[in-house]
């Protein structure tokens, strides 16, 4: 499975008509108006979910061709990316005897790079135990939220190099099947494959700076 996301700050309506009606994508929006959303979720969020690599390299190629022929349609940036783990977590009560197996440090990109994979841990934000959301913010992870069918989803988020993240998902898997407290709780590896970033000040996530191993 692929995602395309075109995260925007601002976009032209001709543009997104085109990705709508044309291409087939749609909104899916976060929320900003829940206390410790950090601001890394972009204003517009529109998704597409291609099933195989052809169909993901054709719809990429002509999003940006739209993007790059007409000039000031969008700013912000489009993410073409692979699912390389979708893993859904078992409900069962939180267990605070259980510690964090890390704790980690984010920094801004440098210019002119991208991220190349990163880790989502979506759960039910009224639903969850707060101890383990907590948890999650103390060990690094940054959090936006998204609405879903059962309500809101908190969605953790920590972005780096493809080395850094395989050293610090399989703790994390871990840790969420002992600890506990997750409901509709699913860990997500998104391997970016194809990206395009628009001209002019573009504010992308941080990645994992430094990782302390406890």
């Amino acid at each position: 499975m692929f995602h395309i996301h075109v995260d925007a700050t601002a976009i032209e309506p001709a543009f997104e008509q085109f990705l709508v009606q044309e291409l087939g994508f749609w909104r899916s929006d976060f929320s900003h108006e829940f206390a410790g959303d950090d601001g890394y979720e972009p204003a517009h969020h529109l998704t597409q979910k291609p099933e195989t690599s052809a169909q993901f390299r054709k719809l990429f190629r002509r999003v940006v061709d739209f993007a790059e022929s007409h000039t000031g349609s969008m700013q912000g940036y489009i993410e073409g990316e692979f699912i390389a783990l979708d893993l859904d977590v078992p409900e069962r009560p939180y267990d605070p005897s259980v510690k964090a197996p890390l704790r980690f440090s984010l920094a801004p990109l440098p210019s002119g790079m991208f991220r190349e994979t990163e880790i989502h841990i979506s759960l039910d934000k009224d639903r969850s135990d707060p101890r383990l959301q907590h948890a999650l913010r103390d060990i690094g992870f940054f959090a936006g939220f998204i609405p879903k069918p059962y309500g809101v989803a908190q969605v953790l988020t920590v972005q780096g190099s493809r080395a850094t993240i395989g050293a610090i998902l399989p703790p994390i898997i871990e840790f969420l099947h002992k600890a506990g407290g997750s409901s509709s709780c699913s860990v997500k590896e998104e391997r970016v494959a194809k990206f395009w970033v628009s001209e002019g000040p573009v504010r992308l996530p941080p990645v994992v700076d430094s990782i302390n191993w406890l």
